[in-house]
């Protein structure tokens, strides 16, 4: 199988079996060790802007680092979907612990009227990924657009899978459109992505 699109939706059927395995096996201490794994793994500082997401079905439930990161003086910040398909993301803060009310596709947001933020760490769910800092995602786009627009203002940013381990995979297949992650956080610890010099 050499199409990219074609072998990435046979990996993602099966990553999401294993994501949705990890999560009813065990999900809640391993997102308890995660939030651990990342503290240690990637410096925060206060008054830094973390863009998150809000949990869906069985992904890693980033909560408990959420809240750990709010207590260290971090802004956190949750995402507005775009109708349209491989938009970027809008980041708008979110102090409550409940969560917010649904937007697009039914995915908890933070109302429009609260004030667009730039986020200076971003972390990314997902549904497999590989040492080099490849994702593969839902497929929406939503993500490499992102992390392309971000990256393209040239202020500093951070780009943090968070996922189970059973998530990884030798290799992911890719193109020219996927943005890559800094780093990837598990239960297991921090993967560094970047290209070593």
């Amino acid at each position: 199988m050499t199409d990219p699109d074609a072998r990435k939706a046979v990996l993602r059927g099966r990553l999401k079996q294993r994501r949705a395995e990890a999560a009813a096996a065990n999900g809640a201490a391993i997102a308890a060790l995660a939030a651990e794994r990342f503290l240690a793994a990637v410096p925060v500082a206060a008054g830094q802007a973390v863009g998150a997401y809000w949990p869906m079905v069985d992904e890693l439930d980033p909560r408990p680092l959420l809240a750990a990161l709010r207590q260290r003086g971090a802004a956190i910040l949750l995402p507005t979907v775009a109708a349209a398909k491989a938009r970027p993301l809008v980041f708008r803060p979110w102090t409550a612990e409940t969560a917010p009310p649904a937007g697009a596709y039914g995915i908890p947001a933070p109302p429009d009227a609260l004030p667009a933020m730039r986020p200076d760490i971003l972390l990314v769910p997902l549904v497999g990924f590989d040492a080099a800092g490849h994702r593969l995602g839902m497929g929406g786009g939503y993500y490499d657009a992102t992390l392309r627009a971000l990256r393209a203002d040239g202020l500093p940013l951070r780009a943090v899978g968070y996922a189970f381990a059973v998530q990884q995979v030798a290799e992911l297949p890719h193109g020219a459109m996927d943005e890559t992650l800094d780093l990837v956080v598990t239960e297991r610890g921090a993967i560094d992505c970047r290209p070593k010099a």
